[in-house]
């Protein structure tokens, strides 16, 4: 079975599913930046979901996209990126932090489908080891750690092998093994770090429709992340059903959802029992 366990509402002596803010809650606060780790921390939610990818100089640099996104990164003179920035594994972290990451681009798409997201100007695009570094001391507090390594063409990023590597050797040196839970699309960096640290779980991520077997319930897609050495399945939640929900469980795995938004599905996903719900609105799954 899975090393996280769900929390317990007293009151309703019932499991409640993790609270995990995604990119440390996309929809509240810049992403997968230091002001939004810490506030989820704070906020008391029981963890946040973070991209991880391998900078020129080797460090772990927490960021989404493969290029730095022109609608929400501006230069060192305030300007909003134009064009095509480099690939982030072809930056080293310190020019990284040339660019400030913490306001969306007035009317640009992100803006518009994050209406309510707070500025923190001046953000930076943090490492892996500050991220910790900030929330270590919430207790409890959980990093699902998504390597975030290109599938469709490998030139985009390291190869996800390397970021398991990276990343294992760090949550081995920083002692977080225990708050942390690996994810991603990458199974190969994911069957990598199992090999190499077997105690830190990993959960496979599909897309949606990804193996998807409606006859089934999901069984096949369970059975195969169990026998490559996940602990979890962690799906879009539009493939969420009561019966991949069962066949995750008679497979021994944990079952989580990514990234349920709307008010519905977040009370659908809770009533079935998931191990874990991701979220950018964390606030919208009111910690206990």
């Amino acid at each position: 079975m899975a090393t996280l366990e769900p929390q317990v509402n007293r009151k309703a002596k019932l499991p409640n599913p993790l609270t995990i803010a995604h990119r440390g809650g996309a929809g509240l606060w810049p992403e997968n930046t230091l002001p939004a780790f810490e506030a989820s921390a704070r906020a008391g939610y029981d963890g946040a979901e973070l991209d991880v990818q391998l900078t020129k100089d080797g460090v772990l640099a927490v960021t989404h996209d493969f290029r730095p996104n022109v609608e929400i990164t501006r230069d060192t003179h305030g300007q909003w990126l134009q064009g095509t920035p480099p690939l982030i594994r072809a930056l080293t972290f310190a020019q990284l932090q040339d660019f400030d990451v913490g306001r969306a681009r007035e009317g640009s798409a992100y803006a518009r489908s994050h209406p309510k997201l707070a500025a923190h100007d001046g953000a930076r695009v943090p490492s892996l080891k500050q991220v910790i570094d900030a929330v270590r001391d919430a207790p409890g507090f959980r990093l699902l750690i998504e390597l975030k390594a290109s599938i469709g063409d490998p030139a985009l990023s390291a190869a996800s092998e390397a970021m398991a590597e990276a990343v294992v050797a760090l949550l081995q040196a920083e002692n977080f093994m225990h708050r942390a839970v690996l994810v991603g699309f990458a199974w190969k960096g994911l069957i990598r770090a199992h090999k190499l640290a077997p105690e830190i779980p990993c959960w496979f991520s599909t897309t949606q429709a990804q193996f998807r077997q409606p006859d089934e319930g999901g069984d096949n897609v369970a059975k195969i992340i169990r026998d490559a050495g996940g602990q979890g399945w962690f799906p879009h939640f539009s493939d969420v059903t009561p019966a991949s929900v069962r066949a995750a469980r008679e497979a021994g795995i944990a079952i989580a959802a990514w990234t349920v938004n709307e008010p519905n599905d977040l009370a659908r996903m809770f009533a079935y029992g998931l191990d874990a719900i991701c979220t950018d609105f964390p606030n919208r799954l009111a910690p206990n």
